[in-house]
């Protein structure tokens, strides 16, 4: 399954740079351990809390669709050319068999047209439904949860431009109070502060983005592969109607 492993690398790889990118920019804070959970909690304020939530929701949603695709076989062809040769010889219970066997989207879809030309003698237009309707279910059950991903990264970053922004105005208000007698450490201590809200948003936001990317790629090969299955059992119905239709019958 050379396309689904390259497809799980990339998007565990996608996770690995975020938490590279985190180790970069912590080491940065000058010897002081503000990455930790608790420190960035006290300097980020509830901004940063909202953000570390968000970041297990997008961890939790990556790896259970790593889980789902993998097991899914979506990559899985090998089904395809001896099930399409069946139905051209007419023999739509040993093409429903071969599908059976296979647990796979595109294999469940393709059983579902098979089993609609065997329950009676439907037009090609009705078995080319069917196997687009379950189709759909299909997909929708592989893009369950993505929507989430797409939230979460393209909030993350607003959210941590808003934190910086409140900390800044924070920050220029406590140089204001300060007067004549401005301690520079003052204004630079709370100009970080205020950044590392946005920081963290990006933390967050880029392997929610890049898996998000990564599997909906995925899907649309998937989604591609239906639409060839269903045009290749249309044209194998068509290649031997005769038989076809006495099966079907039966």
């Amino acid at each position: 399954m050379p396309e689904e492993t390259t497809s799980v690398d990339a998007t565990d790889g996608a996770v690995e740079t975020a938490a590279g990118a985190a180790d970069i920019i912590a080491q940065g804070g000058g010897g002081d351990v503000w990455y930790s959970i608790g420190s960035l909690l006290d300097k980020g304020g509830p901004i940063v809390a909202i953000l570390l939530v968000l970041s297990v929701i997008s961890a939790a949603i990556i790896l259970l669709k790593i889980v789902q695709f993998w097991t899914a076989g979506l990559s899985k062809r090998s089904f395809v050319d001896p099930a399409v040769d069946r139905v051209e010889q007419g023999d739509l219970g040993g093409a429903l068999e071969i599908l059976k066997k296979h647990k796979t989207p595109l294999a469940r879809a393709m059983a579902a047209g098979v089993r609609a030309k065997m329950r009676g003698d439907l037009r090609d237009e009705d078995v080319a439904a069917e196997i687009q309707r379950v189709g759909t279910m299909e997909l929708g059950a592989l893009q369950r949860y993505l929507r989430w991903l797409e939230v979460i990264g393209n909030i993350s970053p607003l959210l941590g431009l808003l934190g910086t922004v409140i900390g800044m105005i924070n920050a220029f208000q406590s140089l204001e109070a300060a007067g004549t007698q401005v301690d520079p450490a003052l204004l630079s201590g709370g100009i970080w502060v205020a950044l590392l809200t946005t920081a963290v948003g990006l933390i967050v936001a880029l392997p929610a983005i890049t898996a998000l990317n990564l599997l909906e790629g995925k899907i649309d090969q998937v989604r591609l592969s239906m639409r060839d299955a269903s045009s290749r059992v249309i044209a194998a119905l068509h290649a031997r109607p005769g038989p076809v239709q006495s099966r079907a019958a039966q």
